[in-house]
C-alpha cells in the first residue's frame, strides 16, 4: 500500500541550508536523539524535497510555516513562495504570534490565507510564554484567531503534548482543547504530534467533537501507543492524518512502519490521504 504515491504529509517543513542557522542549540540536542536524517541538521533545496516526495510515494505536503519567538526558520514568505513554485505539491500553514493586540493577529490571518493562499494556521502553545511556561489554547490571546479561522474557513493546527526541545510542555494538554471546541464549533482544530504522554485525552476529544482531528507528525508508527493504533484501525480512522514533521522524520520510513500495524486498506487510504484532502481542501 505504502508504494503508491497518494500520502498527503499533514506536517512537513522545507529547512533550507539559510534556514537551519536560525534554530537555537537547543533544537539539536532533540534532533540528536531521533536520528533525523542530514537535512533537519543541514538543510537542501526545495527541488531536493519534491525528489524525496517522489522517491517516497507522497503526492502533497501541508508544508509549514515556523518562527522561534521572532526568528524565521521557514518564513510565511518562503513557504508562498514554494507552494507557487510547485503548487500540485504543496499547500501552505501559515502562523501568528497570539500576543499581538487582537486586530494585528485578525489582519496577520487575513493576508496570509487571502494573499499568500495559506489554508491553515498552526500555533505553537510553548511558544507564547516565558520559557518555563506556555499559553494553554483555552486562552483569551488565541480567541481572535479562532474567531478568524472559522470565518475563513481554515484549520487550526495546534502543537499538542509535550515538548521535544527544552521549552513548557503542560501548555500542550490536549484537554485544553475541549473548551476550544464547546466555544466555537464550527472551527476545524487539529492536534499535532498526537498528544503523548496525554494522547488518550487527545483521543477521546477527537471522539467526542466532530470538529477535532489528531495529527501524527513527530511520532513513528512503531511508537505509537497500542490504544491509539486501535483507535486509528476503527472509531478514529475518520480522525487520524499521517504526518512527518519532515525533515525531522522522513517520508519513507514512516509509511513503512505503518504496514505492520495492518490497517485494513481503507482505513490507510483514509489516514494517509482522505483525511487530509477534507480538512486542508486539497483536491
Amino acid at each position: 500500500m505504502s508504494g503508491d504515491a497518494i500520502a498527503i504529509d499533514a506536517w512537513a517543513t522545507l529547512i533550507t541550508p539559510e534556514g537551519v542557522k536560525h534554530f537555537p542549540e537547543d533544537y539539536f540536542h532533540i534532533f540528536r536523539k531521533y536520528k533525523s536524517p542530514m537535512a533537519q541538521f543541514e538543510g537542501q533545496s526545495l527541488d531536493a524535497m519534491v525528489a524525496d516526495m517522489d522517491a517516497s510515494g507522497v503526492d502533497r505536503c501541508v508544508l509549514s510555516t515556523f518562527y522561534h519567538k521572532d526568528t524565521a526558520v521557514s518564513s510565511i514568505e518562503d513557504v508562498a513562495a514554494s507552494v507557487r513554485q510547485y503548487p500540485d505539491r504543496f499547500v501552505g500553514a501559515g502562523t501568528v504570534n497570539v500576543l499581538q493586540k487582537p486586530m494585528e493577529v485578525v489582519r496577520a490571518i487575513e493576508y496570509q490565507v487571502k494573499e499568500l493562499d495559506m489554508r491553515a494556521i498552526r500555533l505553537e502553545p510553548y511558544m507564547y510564554g516565558d520559557g518555563t511556561v506556555g499559553l494553554p489554547p483555552n486562552d483569551k490571546h488565541y480567541w481572535p484567531a479562532y474567531l478568524k479561522c472559522v470565518e475563513l474557513d481554515i484549520p487550526v493546527a495546534i502543537q499538542v503534548g509535550h515538548t521535544g526541545p527544552t521549552l513548557p510542555s503542560e501548555c500542550g494538554r490536549p484537554i485544553y482543547l475541549d473548551e476550544v471546541a464547546l466555544a466555537f464549533p464550527e472551527l476545524v482544530i487539529i492536534g499535532c504530534h498526537l498528544g503523548q504522554p496525554w494522547h488518550e485525552e487527545m483521543m477521546i476529544l477527537a471522539w467526542k467533537h466532530d470538529n477535532i482531528y489528531i495529527e501524527t507528525s513527530a511520532r513513528l508508527p512503531k511508537h505509537w501507543p497500542a490504544e491509539f493504533v486501535r483507535f486509528a484501525k476503527g472509531a478514529g480512522q475518520d480522525k487520524v492524518m499521517w504526518a512527518t514533521d519532515y525533515p525531522l522524520l522522513p517520508f519513507r520510513r514512516t509509511l513503512d512502519e505503518l504496514e505492520p500495524l495492518e490497517l485494513s486498506d481503507e482505513a490507510y487510504r483514509k489516514i494517509v490521504r482522505d483525511n487530509a484532502a477534507r480538512v486542508f481542501k486539497i483536491g
